[in-house]
């Protein structure tokens, strides 16, 4: 089903906190108040998308991190988003995440060497993080300003998909294997989209980062 965007105003945005401790959990403060944009629900065969643009100032959104979003359509509906990852800071802020269901353990990548692939299509501006695990909080920044592809291996079921990075500005060491990568860029259309639960296979020029199957969404 393709997303149709909705219209959305009065919507709070707060950071994600995956909270264990028992009881009602911290207190968590907005970081975008009463802003308005479109919110959109689509899916593709195992895979469901969400995506939120929203018109903000004076944000405190900070570029892969994890937001909750909650807000009402024009006809007054409340909803309520699931955690979604910052693609855009600005104040043309947007919000996405994919969720792959039924994801098979079995189909994990070896991150040993790069199978062959092919591309899928171009990306600019992209941004490649580290997102660090639980119970930690925050991403490193590895690489900025870059530009490249998307890109999917020739062979598997299902074909595994990612991101090749051939310029940018680097910030942080690559290295074989490390994971929790989250990618963004701008598509052909001007659209950002993200990838995430990527794992570096290569970290020369291009830099290449493919999905894991089996990891937690």
């Amino acid at each position: 089903m393709q997303a149709i965007p909705v219209k959305v105003k009065n919507v709070n945005v707060y950071p994600y906190v995956d909270w264990n401790g028992g009881g009602v959990g911290p207190v968590i403060l907005p970081v975008v108040e009463g802003a308005s944009g479109t919110y959109a629900v689509g899916t593709l065969i195992r895979s469901v998308f969400y995506n939120l643009d929203l018109q903000t100032k004076n944000s405190k959104l900070g570029i892969h991190q994890k937001y909750v979003a909650i807000g009402e359509t024009e006809d007054g509906t409340p909803f309520t988003t699931p955690w979604m990852y910052s693609t855009n800071v600005t104040n043309e802020a947007e919000f996405g995440r994919t969720i792959t269901l039924n994801q098979p353990n079995s189909e994990a990548i070896s991150a040993v060497s790069v199978p062959p692939y092919i591309t899928l299509g171009p990306l600019t501006d992209i941004t490649v993080s580290q997102l660090f695990p639980a119970p930690a909080i925050g991403e490193r920044l590895l690489i900025e300003n870059g530009s490249g592809n998307v890109i999917a291996t020739r062979t598997g079921t299902p074909h595994e998909m990612g991101v090749e990075v051939i310029s940018g500005n680097r910030s942080g060491k690559l290295v074989v294997g490390m994971k929790n990568i989250i990618i963004s860029g701008k598509n052909k259309e001007g659209k950002t989209v993200t990838f995430g639960h990527l794992t570096c296979l290569n970290p020369n020029e291009p830099a290449i980062f493919l999905h894991q199957f089996g990891s937690n969404e």
